[in-house]
């Protein structure tokens, strides 16, 4: 059998790394972070706020970031929505400041990545909150930054939920222009 020749990554200039405050989105943001300097690349961290799913990566930041005592009459429902259930009509029954706690932690959770890439020295770096479907709208910013890399981080979802609807990774990988790397 003949022996392959070795794969070259000759250039990449853009990076996409999405972000929703787990574990594995900060490793695949310090990951990031190692190949926008070895590649000297720019680097977009984006979080999608996601109406109608409220993770349990949301409810630890914002525990964690006391958005209860700064955004009055959340924080007591913070701890009561059950993981994937958006409390839409529970908070005050208005769209608006659910929208505006949603980004307020969208930010607080760029503020930790952007940390995570601070430590690493990276210098260029976008960040972005987005509103929507988290698929559609980490595909369209790859494409409108002409992203070469898209890095991410894996969640698991249960086995049975997983299998039935796939994971935002695993979507964005399969339908991607560019290379994505998963990162656990």
């Amino acid at each position: 059998m003949a022996k392959a020749e070795p794969v070259v990554i000759e250039s990449i200039s853009s990076i996409l790394v999405p972000v929703d405050g787990s574990d594995h989105a900060l490793k695949a943001t310090a990951l990031a972070s190692d190949l926008a300097e070895k590649y000297e690349a720019r680097l977009t961290l984006l979080h999608v706020v996601s109406r109608d799913e409220f993770t349990e990566e949301l409810k630890r930041a914002a525990e964690v970031e006391h958005v209860g005592a700064m955004v009055s009459g959340y924080r007591a429902l913070i701890a009561d929505v059950p993981e994937g259930q958006f409390p839409a009509n529970m908070l005050m029954g208005r769209e608006e400041p659910t929208v505006d706690f949603l980004e307020f932690v969208g930010k607080r959770v760029l503020d930790g990545a952007k940390e995570v890439v601070r430590q690493k020295g990276i210098r260029q770096v976008d960040t972005l909150v987005e509103d929507g479907d988290p698929v559609k709208r980490i595909l369209e910013h790859a494409e409108a930054r002409n992203a070469d890399l898209i890095v991410m981080g894996s969640r698991g979802l249960g086995d049975l939920q997983g299998l039935m609807m796939g994971s935002v990774s695993h979507k964005v990988a399969h339908l991607a222009a560019c290379t994505c790397i998963t990162v656990k």
